[in-house]
Formats: structure tokens, sequence, C-alpha cells
């Protein structure tokens, strides 16, 4: 592998990386928000069921208050008394009759009275309200002397309807708060109502139930919220959410490792909110909702903090593939030259161009072919100097599988013995004996011609075992004896002087090509 090759496969490596680590933050952020929704709605369900519950608790327990016996004796005290006597005279001309009543006796007796008949009905029913809940009982008289107060007019309104004989229920303000309130008349001329508060102490067991945070959202009355005092101003702007959305933004998150401080960075994929909320509307009251939220900060913080970190490691490892890319040197395999064609340039380099190189595949077998034009235009030009001439024709033959080589031939009668030239010539007249015995002698053609043939015969062996093919039984004397049979058939087609014989291979398979010379 070189240098390029690992720095694209780096990028590659890299950029893949960038995107599985995107879509995992995408994922991931998803999940997160789907998780988010399913506990707002399941908060939602429990705030309109804790609405519910509290108007059914609260109708219930008016219905037993304003049937307490004990408290409708002390609303209907004064129909039950006889008619007081008409006053007499006294000395010195002062009237003298019945003391005048108590009425913060009465009153006192009269909310003593509501009170029981509240927790009487509480055991009777099973429940408790909670223990800021406020009963009132009065009548006509009552109402005649509290007037018209210039506050508490809702519920002082519930009350005056259910003394005139008119049950009401739903919400009302009461002492900067919202209470859900149950007035019902109480005999003739009486009534009682029951105020259940949406108070702190409500937010609070209710956000236990629902797994999120519960902010009571109302005109004209006093914030009630279990989220942070920082957070209750978003989350009454939440009110106009259609559904779950976001509330806030998230700011730069943290991505320190460990010891390890580093600068706070920006959040990745789109941002997002430091809140998930859900608005829930409640019932006969105007732009009065209750807001259920889940703070979403920790975990997509989480999730761009997991994002920056698994970009830091591309980073890393795009910068180490780039900085080994310039160490990194070719590892691609020198390719092995064939002895065959090492031979054919060889035989080339002295002179004998009628040597030719193997057809090769690849790289070697541009060299091969190389040479082989350069060993044909070489032998005319060497011819056109006085040097050999060029040789006729060239034509190949293949000695086929080896076989034991047959006996050779008788020569005929008439042949003439063949004549071995002397290892030295004779001494010339006049010299020295030693020194002429001591020359020489030159070599004959049939001693140049033993030498190529031996040559061809260790090439067509090397030739034989690169393309896989055996060699067992192919002896020398077999192979010599195929060379002359060639040679003397060319030498008569062609009336040459001699033969040269080159290996190559044809057909993956080792052969000869025979080039008369003339």
């Amino acid at each position: 592998m070189n240098r390029v090759k690992l720095w694209i496969f780096t990028i590659l490596v890299v950029g893949a990386g960038f995107l599985g680590a995107r879509a995992a933050t995408i994922s991931r952020r998803a999940d997160a928000i789907a998780a988010f929704d399913a506990r707002l709605a399941s908060a939602a369900a429990h705030v309109s069921a804790s609405t519910r519950a509290i108007a059914r608790e609260a109708s219930a327990a008016a219905t037993l208050v304003a049937r307490d016996g004990k408290l409708l004796a002390a609303l209907h005290a004064k129909e039950a008394a006889p008619p007081a006597p008409a006053p007499s005279k006294a000395k010195k001309g002062k009237p003298v009759g019945p003391p005048p009543p108590n009425l913060e006796a009465e009153e006192a007796n009269l909310r003593e009275a509501a009170r029981e008949a509240l927790s009487t009905a509480e055991r009777t029913l099973g429940f408790d309200l909670p223990g800021s809940t406020v009963v009132t009982a009065g009548n006509r008289e009552w109402i005649a002397r509290k007037g018209e107060p210039a506050s508490d007019t809702e519920a002082m309104a519930f009350l005056r309807g259910a003394i005139g004989g008119q049950p009401r229920r739903g919400h009302v303000r009461l002492n900067g708060g919202l209470w859900f309130a149950s007035a019902v008349p109480a005999g003739e001329g009486a009534g009682v109502v029951v105020l259940v508060p949406l108070d702190d102490l409500w937010a609070r067991v209710l956000a236990v139930a629902a797994g999120a945070d519960i902010t009571l959202s109302v005109p004209d009355t006093k914030p009630v919220s279990t989220a942070r005092p920082i957070e209750v101003p978003l989350l009454h702007a939440a009110t106009k959410l259609a559904g779950a959305g976001d509330v806030g933004q998230l700011g730069d998150v943290d991505v320190s490792v460990g010891p390890l401080k580093l600068p706070r960075l920006p959040q990745p994929v789109g941002g997002g909110a430091a809140l998930r909320a859900r608005a829930v509307p409640i019932q006969g009251v105007n732009n009065g909702f209750v807001v259920v939220s889940v703070p979403a900060a920790a975990t997509l913080d989480a999730a761009a903090a997991s994002h920056w970190r698994a970009l830091a490691g591309l980073a890393m490892i795009l910068l180490v593939g780039l900085v080994l890319g310039f160490f990194v040197r070719s590892a691609e395999p020198t390719p092995q030259v064939p002895d065959a064609l090492v031979a054919a340039a060889a035989r080339i380099e002295k002179g004998d161009f009628a040597a030719r190189a193997p057809k090769l595949a690849g790289k070697l077998g541009t060299v091969a072919a190389a040479l082989n034009r350069a060993a044909e235009v070489a032998g005319p030009a060497q011819a056109a100097r006085g040097g050999a001439p060029a040789p006729a024709p060239a034509e190949d033959w293949y000695l086929g599988p080896a076989r034991p080589a047959p006996a050779p031939a008788p020569p005929p009668p008439s042949a003439a013995p063949r004549q071995t030239a002397p290892m030295f010539a004779a001494a010339p007249s006049g010299g020295s004996a030693t020194a002429a015995a001591l020359q020489p002698a030159p070599p004959t053609a049939e001693a140049d011609e033993e030498s190529h043939w031996q040559q061809v015969f260790q090439d067509f062996l090397l030739s034989r075992a690169s393309c896989g093919e055996p060699a067992e039984g192919l002896t020398y004397d077999r192979f010599r004896q195929k060379l002359e049979a060639n040679k003397a058939q060319l030498v008569a087609k062609y009336g040459c002087k001699t033969v040269r014989f080159q290996v190559y291979v044809k057909d993956g398979k080792a052969a000869l090509k025979a080039t008369p010379v003339k």
C-alpha cells in the first residue's frame, strides 16, 4: 500500500465515521424526545385525572355536609327558637328585654359545625381532602350581615346561589389562588360550599405521581410550580403550545473528559430545547392551564458531548493517517525475472542477435518484446557493417514430451571419419618447439556449435521448469540428436552455413526456434 492509498482509505474511514456519528446523534435525540413526549402524555393524563377526582370528591363531600344534622340545626336555629317577649319598661324609663345576640359566637359555632360535618363526610366517603380545604355554611341572615365584600366575589357567588336553592360547582379564584368550589343548598334559605385548593401541596403530590414538573398558569393568581424559578416564566409562555413542544434553548455543551478541561462547544445538529412541555387546559377557566414539563438539557447535552468526542476521535484518526502516509513506502513486490529472459538478454549482449526472448505477460512481456525488436534490428545492421550475414527466416519447432532416446544409426560406409582438430598446432620452422607447442589451437566450428547446443539445452531445461513441464528422461544426447536433425534439414533447405537455436514459450510450453545463418 502506498501513501496515496493510505490517505484515501483514511479519508473514507473518517467520512463514514462522521456520517455514522451524525446519524447516531440524530437518532439518539429523536429517541430522547419521543421518551419525553411519552412522559408528558402520561403526566397530562394524571393532571386530568387529578382535577376530575378533586371535582368528584368536593361535590360528594359538599352533599354530605349539607345533610349533617348538627350543621342544619345551627343554620336553622332562629327558625326553631320561640318568639321573644315584648320589652318592658324599667326604672328611669329604660326598656328591659332579651340581650342582643352574640354574632361572633354564632359564627364560631357555625364554622365548628361545618368542619365537623366535613370530617364526618370524609370518614364516610373514605378519602381525605387536602388540609387547606375550606368549608363555609351560611343562611340569608348570615349573608345579610356579611354584606357585599369587594373581594372573594366568585366564592361568595357560589354560596349565595346555594342559599337561593341553586347548586353550583366549578373553579373559582380565592385569596390569590385557584380553588375548586362545590356549593349545595342546606335546607330552605341556607347553603354549604366546599373549596379545595390547587396549591403548592397539590402540585408537589401530582408531580410525584405524574413524573413531571407541574406549573399552574392561571391569570390573576399566584404562581404555583414545582419547576425551577428560572423556568417558570418560560413555562407560563408554553400555554400556547398545541401538544408537546420545546421550551427554552440549550446552552453550549461541556465536552471535558475527567480532569481534562476543554472549552464548551455549541450544540450540534440544530441545537435543542432546555425543556419539553405540554399544556393541559383547565375546564371552565378562561386561559387557565396546567403545564407539565420535563427537563431535557441533561439528556440532550450528553448526546451532544458524545457527538463532539466522536468527531475528536475521527480528527485524530485523520491526522494519524495523514502523518503515516509520509512514512509509507511502496510495498509492491519486485517481479521475478525468468531465467529464460535473463539468458536471452545475456546472449544478445554478447552479440548473438539470433537469440530471442520468450513471450511473457505484463511488464516482463514488454521487456522481452523490446529485446526481440532490438535483436531483429541489430542483426541486419551488423551484417551491413561487414559482420555476420543476416539470418534466413527462422523456423520454430517443439520438442515433445521426453522419451527414451533411440539408438544412434551407424554411419554410412562411404562417410569419411570425423576429423578432430589437433589440440596444439605444429611449431613453425626456426622457432622454439616448446613455444610452438604451447600456442593454443584456434577453436573449431564444431567446438563452437557444441558450446551453443549445450547453452540451448540449459535454456530449454529452465524454460520447461518455468512452464511447469517435467524434464525427466530428457538427456543432452537425445536433445543434441534433435538439433542435428533439424540443422541438417535447414541446411539442405536454405543452403546456409549453420543454424542457431533459441528457446521461447509457445502456448504455455517450452519450444525451440531455429534460425539459419549464411
